[in-house]
Parts: structure tokens; sequence; C-alpha cells
């Protein structure tokens, strides 16, 4: 379980859809929501591992504003988080319900597996031709995206509260469909990542029982998680940067048409 949600949270195919079907496989049916919170904090830890120079320039940017007073790149990108997470924020508080409910079901995992991999198909209709550069910049995200633009992107974020819809290929391809440079739209994408499962850890948190906390499971779980959390990053800049998301999209079908028959019609 640490495996699959370390390499599928940042990889488009749905962290959430596929540890679903990993559920269903093995027939696993008690839900564990310590070790849920432990593996999604893993994969946070990577998204810090990777763009830790970012991060650490986002947290001392409102104290060198106060000292400036004067508002800096880094500021504006604070504001354009929140901006992006209000709608996650909203649906998921308003809807909570309604998505846990499809947790339990295998074909509605399926369909949205589809919708994931038609979202990325579409991507190669997208206008957004700029070069991609490792060192994407926040100057560069406050030139790229707009506070429109930041709310449209949070609001593909939120429809990845349903299992199989993906995060990280929703939000990034909204920022394409909105001509945001790949570079810009792939950083933004883990920085909104950042509350997003940060927040969904502290929900879970409340619901947590100590008597499931087995601590050896919980490490290899939080280690596995986070190795390959920082695979599935990688993994998915260089798709990014290549203009190649589609490539996941047969996958997705593939698994997509699996889990609705065996949901629907078995």
């Amino acid at each position: 379980m640490g495996l699959i949600q370390g390499l599928t949270e940042f990889l488009p195919v749905s962290s959430s859809g596929h540890l679903v079907l990993l559920q269903s496989l093995f027939s696993y049916e008690e839900h564990n929501i310590a070790f849920d919170v432990a593996v999604h904090l893993a994969t946070l830890l990577s998204v810090f591992t990777v763009y830790r120079k970012t991060i650490f320039e986002l947290i001392k940017s409102p104290f060198q504003a106060m000292n400036q007073k004067k508002v800096n790149a880094g500021t504006k990108v604070i504001f354009l988080m929140f901006v992006a997470s209000l709608p996650t924020g909203i649906i998921g508080i308003a809807f909570k319900d309604t998505f846990e409910s499809l947790f339990n079901s295998l074909g509605w995992v399926g369909l949205f597996l589809m919708v994931t991999g038609t979202i990325l198909l579409l991507t190669r209709l997208s206008k957004s031709d700029h070069d991609f550069t490792e060192g994407a910049t926040l100057d560069q995200i406050v030139a790229d995206i707009s506070i429109k633009k930041a709310f449209l992107i949070g609001l593909a974020q939120s429809l990845a509260i349903a299992p199989g819809v993906s995060r990280s290929g929703s939000t990034i391809a909204c920022g394409l469909f909105l001509n945001v440079s790949r570079n810009s739209a792939a950083l933004f994408s883990f920085l909104i990542s950042i509350p997003a499962i940060l927040g969904a850890s502290l929900i879970q948190f409340k619901d947590m029982d100590p008597a499931n906390f087995q601590i050896l499971p919980f490490i290899i779980g939080f280690v596995v998680s986070y190795v390959s959390g920082l695979v599935g990053l990688i993994l998915i800049l260089k798709m990014v940067k290549k203009g190649k998301l589609e490539v996941f999209t047969p996958y997705l079908y593939l698994v997509g048409a699996s889990a609705i028959y065996f949901g629907f019609f078995t």
C-alpha cells in the first residue's frame, strides 16, 4: 500500500483509485485511517524534498515582505495557493459523505479512471507549448497564473476527491488548457498538493484510533511511500517536460474498463 500510494500520488493515475483497486484485489476490508495518514504524510515529505528550496523561499517570503514593506513573488504565490485551495476545501467538506461512499464502488472508480485517461488524452490539444525548464521559479508562477486561473486549477483539484480522478493529472492538465507554461503548471500543481494532502490528513487524524497504531507496519509503509513518492514525482516531471501525459491513457482505459466490468457486471 505504501508503494502504490507513493507512486500513484504524483503519477497522473489516481492514488485513491489504485488503493481501492488494491483493497478489492486482496479482499482487504479493514480500513486503517492511521496508516492512511502515515503514507500520505510520507508523500508530502517527498514534495518537500524535491522542492525544498522553493518551499523554503515561500516560508521566508512573508517575513521578507514585512521587512521590505513590499509584496514579493512568494507572498503572491501563497495567495494563489490559498485561492486554489478554496474549492477543494469547500467541496471536500460539503460532499464528504458522498465522495466517501464512492470508495466502496469498484465500478465508479473504474469510470473515474477512464475520465482521468480522457483528460490526459485531451492535453494533446492544449495550446501550452512553452519550453519546460527544471528551475521553475515563483516569479514565473506569478507571471503565468492569474487569480482566475488559480481558482480554476483549484476547481480541477477538487474533482480529485473522487477516487479514480488524478489530482496531479487534473491540475496539470487544467493549467495546460489555460495556456500556463508546462513548468509553472507542474510546480503549482505540486505546491497546492501540500495544503490538500495536509488538510486531508488532519481531517482523518481526528478519526484515528490509537489502538490501530502498529509501529513496524507504519514505519515500513512510511519509508516505502516516501521513496516511491520521490520516484513518482521525478517521473511525472519528465513526462510533463516531454509533453507526453497521454502515455498513461491506454493504461487508465484498460484498468478502468476492467474495474467497471468487475464492479457493475459481476
